[in-house]
Formats: structure tokens, C-alpha cells, sequence
């Protein structure tokens, strides 16, 4: 990755599988959960990490701010459902 842009833009979609999953791993309390909770916990940190990424990509301008509370509502979810979702995938190609 060359720059910000790439980086969030990697972070929004597979990135935040990755990302989630590598903390996972390397985060001790992370790693000592149990394996259903683990599972959980990696869900919502996809969500959050491509959520987070998202509105790091409005605030630089690289994204168009959505007009209004529901224009927020449905980016925020589209984009936590994605990320969670393809963090799934990922998981279930790499590591089943």
C-alpha cells in the first residue's frame, strides 16, 4: 500500500478481517477466550475497525459525508455488515 487512501480503503473491506484476526491472535486476552466467544469478539471487531476506517476516509474527504441521520445509519451499518461478514469468509478460507 502507497498510501492513507489504500490502507483505508483495504481497512473498510477484507483489512478489517484481517485486522480483527491478527488481534486475535496476538492480543493475550483476546487469544484466551473461548473459541464461540472468540468468534463473537472477532465479528464485532471487524465491524468496528471497518467502521472506524470509514469515517477516518469522511473526515480526510476521501468519502462523501452521507446527508443526513438515516444516510448515516445505513453507511455505518452497510459498512459494519460487510466488514463482519467478510471477516468470516476470510476466516473460514484461511484458517478452516
Amino acid at each position: 500500500m502507497d498510501n492513507l487512501l489504500e490502507f483505508l480503503t483495504w481497512a473498510l473491506t477484507p483489512g478489517a478481517g484481517v485486522l480483527a484476526y491478527w488481534l486475535m491472535e496476538n492480543v493475550p486476552a483476546l487469544a484466551a477466550l473461548e473459541a464461540r466467544l472468540k468468534r463473537l469478539v472477532a465479528f464485532g471487531l471487524s465491524a468496528l475497525i471497518g467502521v472506524l476506517a470509514f469515517l477516518a476516509m469522511v473526515g480526510m474527504g476521501y468519502q462523501p459525508a452521507p446527508a443526513d441521520w438515516r444516510a448515516w445509519v445505513e453507511a455505518l451499518f452497510g459498512v459494519a455488515a460487510v466488514a463482519a461478514g467478510l471477516s468470516q469468509i476470510l476466516h473460514g478460507l484461511l484458517k478452516l
